[in-house]
């Protein structure tokens, strides 16, 4: 006896002629979930929020507000794509993307201060570079030869010298001594070895060892150590008794020195290193001091800098100046504003040229930030805390001065930083009386930008002056300029994706651009790759780049732009028709292409992952492939097309599941935190959330293969195992015949069943229990097909010729 039971329910197979489908697969299979082997019907998706954008959104994304953890939606009627950085320690979440205009870079503040739609505000991913109008003009110093007025040197052989005037000079400065050469006297010897040196306040102590030359007399010149020191008189041993006496000159040349480093003391005092006897100080008008060193050329530079410790290309340099090492020098014609345009600039990096091993490099000497005005005001028992409208690139320790507050008493000169609360807040002490937090309208925060702040004097950049004197220490100069080739990305770039080593990649045409690694808004021009075909999409995996084409696909490798990236292509014909199409699972890179999904993985290589079920014919019938946008939910691919929706499943063994769905959307958007997955469809801005389990059923439909039995028979009975409601049994009120038949009342959990025979439907009936029903009479067929309809969960479906017959199914 000929019995059918359907159960562990399969998608749907359109390769696979009806009649050869494997025995539990579909010919429709629309709006279920398969993964438990029962039919499950996907839950009425519910609107939970609103872009308040009108019109087909194509990208939708959110960012979650750090305090209440709620959802603010971001969307666009473009195709956009968006990168996170991976580095977000202050929690503000910066992001990138492509596709509205010029790559740009934005936060939670800057896209969601204001009323929606979002993003209301971004920066330019890249730096404008300094125009030729902005070239330095520099002015060197004159620096005047300084003339001792003392000198002195100390046992371990340190000089140090007084000058007349102030020297000018600071420590590490090479200098060159001279003008010393010998100090004049008598001496007399009277009949023995002794010789008595008069040289008036000649500072020398007993046992220095000094070269007299005696230019008359007798005596013989040498080098003698002397004693019998007084003020004005010494004593040296002759080598043979005599009787003479004359004049003496005692060598100083010793305190000359060439290209010697000095360390400055005060304005008129320094000391520096040269070998002799030890002396006191010494009135002496001889010394020159002179600076030291070649004379070079030397040229400044200044890069654009944001808070986020972005760099722009250099300026052009100034013209040369031909000066000493230690002279100071001017730097004017600085920037005193940002740039125009939409970027996050805040202030400038100042360079020089310093000749080193390695050639002559430009050093940064500083940072000078733009002044900042204030936003609010507080104060609680002597310290003030106080917040900028702009960042305050403030560290502790930091010295600055504010000036012309609205609540003046938060006016000080040489604060000192003694707390950062955030980039827009730090704290300071400051003895006054307490005040509230307080909202001013006027008040502007200078930086110091002397050296050694805050011990040496302080200059405020922006107080009256935006030049800058370069009175630097160049052995303190240590950072090379390293944003030559800072490019800005190209305004066309499109397709952003974060790739290995934190780098972002997107393309124009068939070139694939480099972000440096770590430094988002560089990206140097000479790292382009040139493809043979025009780019579509691009998919980080596995610690490379998987970028898909017109034509073939490719695969890109490389931590670092910079040392070249490896270029393979992968020989599998299969273009990508829609960038959006393409989702990373769990499994590889899955996207539409002619024939079906295709799919890569590192360890798999390329294929058809829908090989089993679609081929190229009934792929192209069932949908426009060029149209399928898709998302990851649940390991599955989530897609929609130009005239439906679609759910995959891969499963190894039989290919997949395919589920069609009544549900399409425009953008979608999943949330990895939470593993829900939103989506929008139409033109009033409604977000949807899939699958929430608390929502209603939808409407599911399965409909089996075409059954073929070894006999010609007829199905006489039938039995839907489901979960369906509890019922309400109520007699019909038909008045000639008492029928005790039984209908459900409001009953909504119930199936729809239909039965065909050799391809003709001949039977519907609604089903709402697990009892046993019949099924018509009257004919014999060995061709069957069934479907089953509702919004409850099914279990198996059995057919058999009659009630007995279901036992064996």
């Amino acid at each position: 006896m000929a019995a059918v039971k359907i159960i562990s329910f399969l998608g749907t197979a359109p390769k696979i002629s009806p009649e050869l489908l494997p025995n539990t697969a579909a010919q429709i299979a629309n709006n279920c979930k398969l993964y438990s082997g029962d039919l499950l019907p996907y839950p009425q998706p519910v609107v939970v929020a609103n872009t308040s954008r009108v019109g087909t959104i194509k990208t939708l994304f959110a960012l979650r507000d750090p305090d209440t953890d709620v959802l603010k939606w971001l969307s666009w009627l473009t195709d956009v794509d968006i990168a996170v950085a991976s580095a977000n320690e202050d929690g503000e979440q910066r992001f990138y993307y492509t596709g509205d205009g010029a790559p740009k870079v934005s936060t939670y503040d800057l896209a969601t201060t204001g009323a929606p739609p979002y993003p209301i505000s971004y920066y330019d991913l890249g730096l404008p570079i300094p125009p030729d109008s902005a070239q330095l003009t520099t002015t060197a110093a004159t620096f005047t030869q300084k003339t001792s007025s003392t000198v002195a040197r100390d046992a371990g052989n340190i000089v140090t010298l007084v000058t007349s005037a102030a020297h000018g000079l600071r420590t590490g400065n090479t200098i060159t001594v001279s003008g010393f050469s010998y100090r004049t006297g008598t001496y007399s010897q009277s009949g023995s070895t002794t010789i008595t040196i008069t040289i008036n306040n000649h500072g020398l102590s007993n046992g220095a060892a000094i070269t007299l030359d005696f230019t008359s007399g007798t005596a013989t010149d040498g080098t003698f150590t002397i004693s019998g020191v007084t003020t004005n008189t010494f004593t040296v041993i002759a080598t043979a008794a005599a009787t003479t006496s004359g004049d003496v000159k005692w060598d100083v040349r010793g305190f000359n020195a060439v290209n010697i480093e000095c360390t400055v003391v005060d304005s008129t005092t320094f000391t520096y290193f040269s070998p002799g006897p030890q002396n006191t100080s010494t009135s002496t008008s001889d010394g020159k001091v002179d600076l030291g060193g070649l004379t070079q050329a030397r040229s400044y530079v200044f890069t654009w800098m944001t808070p986020w410790e972005e760099e722009s290309i250099a300026s052009k340099p100034s013209a040369n100046l031909y000066i000493k090492e230690g002279v100071i020098t001017t730097v004017s014609n600085l920037p005193t504003v940002k740039p125009s345009g939409d970027n996050f600039v805040r202030g400038v990096r100042l360079y020089r040229t310093l000749a080193s091993a390695s050639g002559t490099e430009y050093f940064r000497l500083a940072t000078l930030w733009f002044p900042t005005g204030l936003s609010r005001v507080e104060r609680t028992t002597n310290v003030s805390k106080v917040t900028t409208l702009y960042p305050h690139n403030l560290a502790i320790d930091d010295r600055f001065k504010i000036s012309g507050c609205s609540q003046a008493s938060f006016d000080i000169t040489g604060g000192i930083v003694t707390d950062v609360i955030d980039a827009y807040t730090f704290k300071y002490a400051q003895t006054a009386a307490n005040l509230a937090d307080t909202a001013v309208v006027a008040g502007t925060l200078y930086h110091d930008v002397s050296e050694d702040p805050p011990t040496s004097t302080a200059r405020y950049w922006g107080d009256g002056s935006y030049n800058f004197t370069d009175d630097f220490d160049s052995r303190s100069l240590i950072d090379i300029l390293g944003s030559d080739e800072y490019d800005a990305p190209p305004e066309e770039l499109k397709g952003l994706t974060s790739a290995q080593n934190n780098i972002l990649v997107g393309f124009v045409k068939n070139q694939l651009f480099f972000s440096e690694p770590g430094v988002p808004h560089a990206w140097p021009a000479k790292y382009a790759v040139t493809l043979p075909y025009d780019i579509i999409g691009i998919a980080a995996i596995s610690g490379s780049m998987l970028v898909t084409t017109e034509s073939y696909p490719y695969i890109v490798s490389g931590s670092d732009p910079a040392a070249g990236m490896s270029v393979a292509r992968i020989d599998a014909l299969y273009p990508c028709l829609n960038a959006k199409s393409m989702v990373t699972m769990g499994f590889g890179v899955v996207y539409s292409t002619h024939d079906g999904l295709a799919v890569f993985s590192p360890g798999g290589g390329p294929n058809i992952i829908t090989k089993l079920l679609y081929n190229n014919d009934t792929w192209e019938t069932a949908l426009n492939p060029a149209t399928v946008v898709a998302e990851y939910y649940g390991d599955n691919y989530i897609a929609s097309h130009s005239t439906g929706g679609l759910v995959f499943e891969r499963d190894e063994k039989i290919g997949g599941f395919f589920v069609d769905t009544d549900f399409t959307f425009t953008a979608s958007w999943y949330d990895s935190i939470t593993g829900k997955l939103y989506y929008v469809f139409g033109g009033n801005g409604d977000i949807y959330e899939w699958n929430d389990l608390t929502q209603p059923s939808v409407t599911q439909t399965w409909k089996s293969k075409v059954i073929n039995t070894k006999d010609m028979i007829n199905m006489g009975a039938a039995r839907i195992i489901a979960d369906y409601g509890d019922t309400t049994e109520v007699w019909n009120e038909v008045i000639t015949t008492w029928n005790g038949d039984t209908d459900t009342w409001d009953a909504p959990d119930a199936v729809t069943f239909k039965l065909w025979v050799d391809k003709e439907l001949t039977y519907t009936t609604i089903v709402n229990d697990t009892n046993i029903f019949r099924l018509p009479t009257g004919y014999r067929s060995d061709t069957f097909e069934v479907s089953v309809e509702g919004n409850v969960r099914v279990r198996a479906v059995h057919l058999a010729e009659t009630p007995i017959g279901l036992r064996e199914a």
